[in-house]
C-alpha cells in the first residue's frame, strides 16, 4: 500500500513539472509563455474586424524585423484551429497569430477592448496595459523600453561572522 501512495506522489509532483502552455498556433503546436522570458515582450491582441488593430500591424511588423524585438500577436476571438488559420492566412509571418487556450493563466485579464496591448517584463510580469490603436510615438516609447537593458545586480557582499 505503502509503494501506491508513493507512486501516486510521485507521479503528481512529476506532472506538474511539465510546461505549462498558454498559447496554440493554427498548426496545433504549443507555446508556453516561458519561451519567451529573457527579454521583455508584447503581447498585443487582434481581430480582422477590428479597424484600428489592421492599422497598428505594420508597426508591430517593424518593432520585430527592424527592431529585433519579441511581440505576439493573440486573437481575440479565434475559438478553433481553423477560424485561427482563416484569421492568420493574410498576416506578415514575422506575426504568427496565436490563440489563447481557455485554461490558460496568464499575467494579465482578456482584453475588454481592441486593440489592447500589454508589455510584459523579462521575468513575465505585467509592466504596462495600452488600451487603443498603438501611435509611432507610443511604438517609440515601447521600443525604447524594451531595449533598455536590465540594472546589473549590486555585487554580493560577504559578511563575516568574526568582526
Amino acid at each position: 500500500m505503502k509503494r501506491i501512495c508513493w507512486a501516486v506522489v510521485a507521479g503528481l509532483l512529476l506532472g506538474g513539472c511539465g510546461e505549462i502552455t498558454q498559447f496554440e498556433k493554427a498548426s496545433g503546436a504549443r507555446v508556453a509563455l516561458s519561451e519567451f522570458y529573457g527579454r521583455p515582450l508584447l503581447v498585443s491582441y487582434y481581430a480582422p474586424w477590428c479597424a484600428p488593430c489592421q492599422s497598428e500591424l505594420p508597426l508591430l511588423q517593424e518593432m520585430v524585423t527592424r527592431r529585433g524585438l519579441q511581440v505576439l500577436l493573440v486573437s481575440y476571438d479565434a475559438t478553433s484551429q481553423e477560424e485561427l488559420g482563416r484569421q492568420g492566412a493574410p498576416l506578415a509571418p514575422e506575426l504568427p497569430l496565436l490563440r489563447a487556450l481557455p485554461n490558460a493563466r496568464l499575467p494579465y485579464p482578456k482584453p475588454r477592448a481592441l486593440p489592447t496591448s500589454y508589455l510584459l517584463d523579462a521575468n513575465g510580469q505585467l509592466k504596462e496595459t495600452i488600451t487603443g490603436e498603438l501611435s509611432a510615438r507610443k511604438v517609440d516609447e515601447l521600443v525604447t523600453t524594451m531595449l533598455t537593458p536590465l540594472p546589473r545586480p549590486e555585487p554580493w557582499m560577504i559578511y563575516s561572522s568574526k568582526q
